[in-house]
């Protein structure tokens, strides 16, 4: 008897041992919901999936994980979430939002005009519309929604520099043009500004018209010389023109503003064997 029992005990101690500490589920979720907020969402995610039975830690754990781009888990507890607040109009939209980011372009715009039948006047709703369908290649539907969005606010930059970059998207590039050089003349916000200048110059890059678009990056380095995307800009410029050591300088100033930036790192290696 004493052969079968010992081993029996030793199993059952075995397991109280290896049982995990209980979780305070109301702990868990302000320490998860704190980390959140700190943005530091794969920090949030190990919290909050400890107490992820408790429905309060859904609707955090979905958006933790949209942040983190993981589409598949951020509309599982996304869609939990919803099941557990009907009405909640956001959480609705960043689901919706979720097969958009997965790439799921047409199911997006299915949500979002479904969601639109429901909550006609949410202006979330109908941006999340108009971005899925610029994703989804309905360029002139998209522009259009974004259009009737821009008239209800005509300091609404964002909506205003969506339609110039679908508008180039759809390869009309004098018209994306006219749309950016827009935006800079209406005096906006200085990071609205140098988004659309920077959108300019690629813009002009796209017309072959090189040295302009070179011009417009040094106007943009002049006015906010912290902004690394001109000097990227820039230096892709200068590679298709063939100045590989000027292309190098501007990728260079972009590491001393960035030491860890992929893209300067990236195309440095690629001009590694260049002359």
């Amino acid at each position: 008897m004493r052969q079968i029992i010992i081993p029996v005990l030793l199993a059952v101690n075995f397991a109280i041992m290896a049982a995990p500490p209980s979780v305070d589920p109301a702990e868990c979720r302000k320490e998860g919901t704190s980390l959140f907020v700190q943005k530091k969402f794969k920090d949030a995610v190990r919290a909050l999936e400890r107490c992820s039975d408790d429905p309060a830690t859904w609707e955090p754990l979905g958006l933790a994980y949209f942040e983190l781009g993981y589409m598949d888990d951020a509309k599982n507890y996304l869609k939990k979430a919803i099941d557990h607040d009907p009405q909640n109009v956001n959480l609705q939209a960043r689901y919706a939002d979720a097969f958009a980011y997965n790439r799921e372009f047409s199911k997006a715009v299915e949500e979002f005009k479904k969601l639109r039948e429901k909550y006609p006047t949410s202006r979330e709703v109908e941006k999340g519309l108009a971005q899925a369908l610029g994703w989804n290649k309905h360029y002139d539907e998209s522009i259009a929604l974004y259009r009737d969005i821009l008239k209800q606010d005509p300091k609404d930059y964002e909506t205003w520099l969506q339609i110039g970059i679908l508008t180039s998207w759809n390869k009309k590039f004098p018209e994306a043009r006219a749309e950016f050089s827009a935006i800079i003349n209406s005096k906006p916000p200085k990071n609205r500004e140098i988004e659309a200048r920077l959108k300019l110059a690629e813009v002009i890059s796209w017309q072959k018209k090189l040295d302009e678009s070179i011009r417009e990056y040094d106007d943009i380095i002049a006015l906010a010389p912290e902004t690394i995307d001109a000097y990227l800009g820039k230096g892709v410029v200068l590679e298709w023109k063939g100045k590989y050591p000027e292309a190098r300088k501007q990728y260079e100033k972009a590491l001393q503003l960035d030491p860890q930036n992929r893209a300067a790192k990236a195309r440095l290696e690629q001009l590694m064997w260049v002359q």
